[in-house]
């Protein structure tokens, strides 16, 4: 490696990581609230819509935390993910906040957006989520056509994820766990 290339991915593992480490709070800001969750509802019809079957498994489930929009993009060797989302109970009832907020490093260009789904199956999982302690990774939706039509998808560690855009559900994502923050609506 020419020492060029050398400082240019060490300069974009810097700017990973502080992407990561100074990402936005998790919950949005008081004035935005009402938007966010016209957003957050409209994404989770969007999900009911184009996955048979999902609203049972969310009526069967602890909690649901729904992510209307989450950025994703990369420039060069370093990019990131980040979205805030709205933890609610199957009854639709809003229980707290989440946030992804993770770097990365790797050849990468460009910026998506992705509407996500996560469906917490019992209180046990719930519980890590609130005191911040899932970990691991979880696959996304694999089943997806043009005019949606995906599947429930199986729980792992307790998390059935769902990742999609206007387009369809999207295939091949898997979301690391460890970067899912969650905020009680209390702490505000």
């Amino acid at each position: 490696m020419n020492p060029s290339s050398g400082r240019l991915a060490a300069l974009s593992l810097v700017l990973a990581a502080l992407a990561a480490a100074l990402g936005c709070s998790t919950a949005p800001k008081a004035e935005n609230r009402a938007s966010f969750t016209r957003s957050a509802d409209s994404a989770l019809w969007w999900f009911e819509k184009n996955v048979p079957g999902l609203r049972r498994q969310i009526n069967g489930a602890a909690a649901y935390l729904v992510f209307p929009d989450v950025a994703q993009w990369g420039i060069l060797f370093g990019g990131g993910e980040f979205g805030r989302g709205e933890l609610s109970r199957p009854s639709g009832v809003q229980i707290g906040w989440g946030a992804i907020n993770m770097g990365s490093v790797g050849l990468q260009a460009g910026v998506r957006g992705f509407k996500m789904l996560m469906v917490i199956e019992d209180e046990a999982t719930l519980n890590q989520l609130r005191r911040n302690q899932l970990s691991g990774s979880v696959s996304a939706v694999g089943v997806a056509g043009e005019s949606g039509g995906g599947t429930t998808m199986p729980f792992q560690d307790g998390i059935a994820i769902y990742q999609g855009a206007d387009t369809g559900l999207m295939a091949g994502v898997n979301v690391s766990l460890d970067y899912i923050r969650y905020k009680s609506l209390a702490e505000e």
